[in-house]
């Protein structure tokens, strides 16, 4: 059996504004996301991990470096983990992008394409495609993957096999740890969203 250990990415100052990042955004992580993601590495080390695969965005290649000096395992940048591309809603505010989605009815919310951006569908699609592989790979590892609060949430129903509405009940922190363990393909929960350790 294998444990698979998601992180979200430490504080950016876009996340303080609560406004979307762009796709391939070059913002890093702020001094609080700094702090968050050390005390987060220091968490993980109970855990040993083997490896850390991280999303190929800046503020999450951050956070994953940051975890992998301090527990001296690897990093490996995977394709397929980053946020969901918004399109014309990047860097507009979520109650904005909540104007157009909130008159949807949910499978039109799930298949909606934003101009130049991502399904829900498709986003999901091709992160469960990666959760798959790495688990198939990595079936007795503890692995550690460091990624986005949309990510997160939207693996949910894969993970929980729950519908997909279920989704909207979950919104993920900074630096926070969601953990299941894996075996042949059925996940165990065992934490979700857990932030105690930056309660300190």
């Amino acid at each position: 059996m294998g444990k698979l250990i998601l992180v979200r990415h430490g504080e950016t100052n876009k996340n303080v504004k609560n406004n979307l990042h762009t796709f391939d955004d070059s913002e890093s992580i702020n001094k609080t996301g700094i702090k968050q993601i050390k005390a987060t590495a220091d968490r993980l080390s109970s855990f040993l991990p083997s490896l850390v695969f991280s999303s190929k965005e800046k503020r999450a290649l951050e956070s994953a470096k940051i975890i992998s000096d301090t527990l001296n395992i690897p990093v490996e940048e995977i394709a397929g983990m980053q946020e969901r591309n918004w399109g014309i809603f990047t860097g507009k505010s979520w109650k904005e992008v909540e104007k157009v989605l909130g008159s949807m009815t949910l499978e039109e919310r799930y298949n909606y394409l934003p101009q130049g951006g991502e399904s829900w569908k498709i986003f999901e699609t091709r992160l469960v495609n990666v959760i798959k592989k790495i688990t198939k790979n990595h079936k007795d590892d503890t692995i550690v993957i460091v990624t986005h609060g949309g990510a997160i949430r939207a693996l949910m129903p894969f993970l929980l096999g729950v519908q997909k509405e279920e989704s909207f009940k979950y919104d993920f922190d900074n630096a926070s740890l969601t953990i299941f363990n894996f075996n042949e393909g059925t996940f165990i929960k065992e934490m979700i969203n857990d932030i105690t350790h930056l309660m300190s």
